[in-house]
């Protein structure tokens, strides 16, 4: 492995705001987002309520019923519809309790309605006056003292929906204001959520063609904090973000994010325009905020590699995983504040590694991007080939999984290659004492072997060399124990 690959071992990412390259390939966010159900005809909302997911579709509030992470279907609504006909949305209010929900009148406006309900009591609905303005797809910051909404206003709009907000002042809500023309363009800007301290929303108006809807996030910025959320909004001065793939598509529109934070999972719905499809509801686990890594995978002539295999794993088991695209570009989506060990592994060519830490810094963009080139070296005959720590730690004579995993190209290509012959020397310089360190050189070497031989073809022969012994050296109590291969043909 080049020795330049071991750059990032064990230290926090820095990490970048450039755009991602176009030719980057598609990421696996967090290798569980998934198709959940359809959804009949058009959506106007997803919601998470008490724990429960509701959406509205065909003219009818449904309500999820979820096993863990499954969802085993939608059942028409039959506790909220009580309260008012046409309910087509409905969230709850995180500091009084209060349920709000919004409903059409007869011109088809949508009117914002709050319902209190003491224990024990009959539940009382009113209607929300928003200075004559329909109200759609309410949501509220987490301690309830702002809410943000989209609405068709054509008077202080911008043009299509806009995004506007009121704040709650002495039980009351005030005169809307419209979140300005960073977030909100000449098209739409539409169903609106709040995770933990950015504003989510789906914009036809962020990209250059119109064509489709996509989910952006912008950063809420307070002039203090109340509880674990803003206390004045000052929206307008972060940038937004245009959320990953595949969040977002590039052929369908994507509206309509919904995070369960209690679940630990979040839900948004694609519809492709063009034909007459249903809703395709999509999940996925783990947190929304994340990092978003990127990269090329290249040889040690600079030539870029194709179909490389780029996987993220954590204890030894895989998180998610991407190929590179013919330009050798790759993207990840990996969570925050985890240890990762990355894997780049590709026929002909020795598995790159490399170990990080998503340590995400403060920052304006709700999904933070990093960048790792990579360089990986092809399995050159009669050059030599290193590889480092291979054992476990100390004075283990036990090759770790790590090593195993490390050694496995190798394995790979002698049993395509039978007729070869395999040079090896190692060194270890675990004490400062020569003696100490050619004896458990020798004892590694027996272990290699064994690992070979019980894995590759009779036909390879194997020569072991035992670097520490007859010579000066290895006595320098560095900890490090290297092997050296190489490969000739018989």
């Amino acid at each position: 492995m080049n020795k330049s690959l071991l750059r990032v071992l064990c230290v926090s990412i820095i990490f970048i705001c450039s755009p991602l390259t176009p030719q980057a390939q598609e990421s696996a966010f967090n290798a569980n987002h998934q198709k959940m159900a359809l959804l009949p005809g058009e959506v106007s909302g997803v919601s998470i309520v008490d724990g429960d997911l509701y959406c509205y579709a065909s003219s009818v509030l449904l309500m999820a019923q979820r096993s863990g992470e499954q969802l085993l279907g939608f059942w028409a609504d039959t506790q909220y519809v009580r309260l008012a006909e046409g309910i087509n949305y409905l969230v709850r209010h995180p500091s009084t309790g209060d349920l709000y929900f919004t409903c059409p009148d007869k011109l088809g406006r949508s009117i914002l309605y709050s319902c209190h309900q003491p224990e024990g009591k009959k539940a009382k609905v009113k209607k929300v006056r928003m200075a004559g303005m329909s109200v759609e797809h309410p949501t509220f910051t987490a301690d309830g003292h702002i809410m943000i909404f989209s609405s068709r206003e054509r008077r202080r709009s911008y043009g299509g929906y806009d995004l506007w907000y009121s704040l709650l002042e002495n039980g009351k809500w005030s005169r809307p204001i419209n979140l300005g023309n960073r977030i909100n363009t000449t098209y739409d800007e539409i169903s609106p959520s709040i995770y933990r301290d950015c504003l989510l929303f789906s914009s036809n108006g962020h990209d250059s063609d119109h064509t489709y809807l996509n989910i952006y996030s912008t950063r809420l910025i307070a002039d203090h904090a109340i509880g674990d959320t803003v206390g004045m909004l000052q929206i307008g001065r972060c940038r937004v973000q245009k959320l990953p793939e595949p969040l977002n598509s590039d052929d369908a529109d994507d509206i309509d994010m919904a995070i369960d934070t209690l679940r630990g999972c979040g839900y948004w719905v694609s519809k492709r325009v063009e034909s007459d499809s249903d809703s395709q509801l999509y999940s996925f686990s783990g947190t929304l905020d994340g990092v978003l890594l990127w990269g090329r995978v290249k040889d040690k002539y600079d030539n870029p590699l194709p179909s490389v295999r780029v996987s993220a794993l954590q204890s030894g088991l895989p998180i998610c995983n991407t190929v590179t695209d013919v330009d050798g570009f790759y993207r990840l989506y990996l969570q925050c504040d985890q240890y990762y060990e990355l894997t780049y592994q590709l026929n002909g060519y020795f598995i790159a590694f490399e170990d990080i830490n998503t340590t995400k810094e403060d920052g304006e963009y709700l999904i933070s991007e990093a960048t790792l080139d990579v360089t990986m070296d092809n399995l050159s005959l009669g050059q030599r080939i290193f590889y480092d720590d291979l054992f476990g730690p100390g004075v283990d004579l036990e090759l770790s999984d790590r090593g195993r995993e490390k050694l496995a190209p190798l394995l790979r290509f002698l049993s395509d290659n039978p007729h070869m012959h395999v040079d090896i020397s190692l060194s270890n310089d675990i004490t400062n004492d020569q003696s100490f360190n050619s004896l458990l050189t020798g004892h590694r070497l027996q272990t290699i072997e064994r690992f070979l031989y019980a894995q590759v073809p009779s036909s390879v022969t194997i020569t072991t060399n035992n670097a520490c012994a007859g010579r000066a050296g290895c006595n320098t109590a560095t900890g490090l124990s290297r092997l050296s291969v190489v490969i000739t043909e018989e």
